[in-house]
């Protein structure tokens, strides 16, 4: 077995390679798999001790006041943001250490700042992610994912479980270190580099050689997500320019990289409205498509171009670190599939009332494995499914129709229900001792519609409802 590097050598390194010792992180209790992240606070000048090559950056950052020569000097470390080599070894560094990834970033290839790509896993793990059922299946597709690979090598890291990636690029270079970086990490199995010959194309996912490496199952014809960081440049001169208006005096981080990953005909509003041109091509083959943003002026102009497409739902965050500030836009063409319900009792005495209400409805349930919705078990979960549509008024009425026939005599005509009209999966998530979430989840082929009424009719038996006659639906439509 060989061992792997740890210098700056840019060598891709054996497959076969020996897990660090220091490596041992936690187990993810949402994705029961090893749990991978970055901590609140980095020493450089021990990050340097996990990994040798970057002992040669460290510069000393004394405490305010003191000298050179001072007994009570404290002592910290720092690198130099502007030079490249230290940037490209750092980011190396923290791959290597927190995320048990040995990865190529070549000289000529931007360098990819491990902690700002990682705030766009964590929102699309937040936001997008939670929208299904814990344990689904997650496949994202990464628009330009450079010689790095660095959102699908941490992608799968930090969601775990059963994530994989398709990353495309134009660049065949960057796709042939990508290739490498996810071989070089036994991570074949769950990302596919692909080579995007078409650069007119934003999502290439319609082109016949555009297949998968690993089996496919049932949903891998649509992806969960879309991401996007684009270049966010028309020239040389507009990067330039902006860079002169920040604020002088403090580190830049060096973001030297190939041209058609900083710079595009018409820059990032003209990249950007041909990505949301053409998901409304695609529309429900990803099942969210979203994208980094870095001009806020961009921002308001591409809501209006998504709602102008015909999205049903768009989504927005923030992600700030240090002093860059990049927004997250997401849309999707589908109809909701979760419906969440927040109830002022506990989650035993919820419980309780949720499997009395489907008795009451009819609906048949049955427990299932629980699992961790944000980090939380649930209290309970189940798979239900009803044939009938017992909570609608229509249903009532013809209830009350075939009791009058049955009264008079008469024979009730009809076929015996027994196919489903909708099955769901329900998790019960604890908030604190007296509140919780009921979460919905729709199965796959059942109408959204259909969950929505039946949502809205518990909502207003809620045990917890001041006004039985107002109804909220928890919705982010547009």
């Amino acid at each position: 077995m060989s061992k792997r590097k740890t210098d700056s050598d840019d060598t891709v390194a054996s497959s076969s390679t020996v897990k660090r010792p220091y490596a041992q992180p936690d187990v993810d209790t949402q994705t029961k798999s090893k749990a991978y992240d970055l901590p609140e606070h980095i020493s450089y000048e021990s990050l340097a001790e996990k990994y040798p090559g970057l002992k040669a950056y460290l510069l000393p950052l004394r405490t305010p006041g003191a000298t050179a020569n001072s007994a009570t000097t404290t002592c910290r470390y720092t690198i130099d943001f502007k030079n490249a080599s230290a940037t490209r070894v750092l980011n190396r560094a923290l791959l290597f250490v927190y995320f048990d990834l040995n990865v190529v970033l070549p000289d000529d290839a931007l360098c990819p700042a491990v902690a700002n790509r990682l705030n766009y896993i964590k929102w699309l793990r937040s936001n997008i992610v939670e929208e299904f059922w814990p344990g689904s299946t997650v496949c994202g597709l990464d628009v330009g994912t450079g010689a790095s690979c660095i959102y699908p090598l941490l992608g799968v890291r930090y969601m775990g479980g059963n994530t994989r990636f398709v990353g495309t690029d134009i660049n065949d270079a960057s796709v042939s270190v990508a290739r490498q970086n996810a071989h070089a990490n036994e991570l074949d199995d769950r990302i596919h580099v692909y080579l995007n010959s078409d650069r007119n194309t934003v999502f290439p996912i319609h082109r016949t050689d555009f297949t998968l490496d690993w089996k496919a199952d049932a949903d891998d014809s649509v992806f969960t997500f879309s991401m996007c960081n684009p270049p966010f440049y028309d020239s040389p001169a507009e990067r330039q320019q902006l860079r002169q208006m920040k604020q002088v005096g403090r580190p830049t981080l060096d973001t030297s990289g190939k041209d058609d990953e900083l710079y595009t005909e018409g820059g990032e509003e003209a990249f950007l409205t041909r990505l949301v041109n053409e998901s409304a091509i695609h529309k429900t083959r990803v099942k969210w498509y979203t994208t980094m943003v870095g001009k806020k002026g961009t921002l308001k102009l591409l809501k209006s171009k998504i709602r102008g497409a015909g999205a049903k739902h768009i989504s927005e965050g923030t992600l700030i670190q240090g002093r860059t500030t990049r927004w997250v836009l997401a849309w999707s063409f589908l109809d909701k599939t979760r419906f969440c319900l927040d109830v002022q009792k506990s989650a035993d005495d919820a419980r309780v009332w949720f499997e009395a209400t489907m008795e009451e409805l009819q609906i048949s349930k049955s427990i299932v494995d629980r699992e961790y919705i944000g980090g939380v078990e649930m209290a309970a979960s189940y798979k239900c499914s009803a044939v009938k549509k017992t909570w609608t008024r229509q249903w009532r009425r013809q209830q009350q129709h075939k009791e009058e026939n049955e009264q008079d005599g008469q024979n009730a005509s009809g076929d015996i229900e027994n196919k489903p009209v909708i099955e769901f999966k329900v998790g019960i998530v604890p908030e604190t001792q007296e509140a919780c979430h009921i979460h919905m989840y729709l199965d796959p082929g059942y109408s959204s519609s259909v969950l929505m009424s039946l949502y809205n009719h518990i909502l207003r038996k809620k045990p917890d409802r001041e006004n039985p006659t107002s109804v909220v639906i928890e919705d982010t439509a547009v």
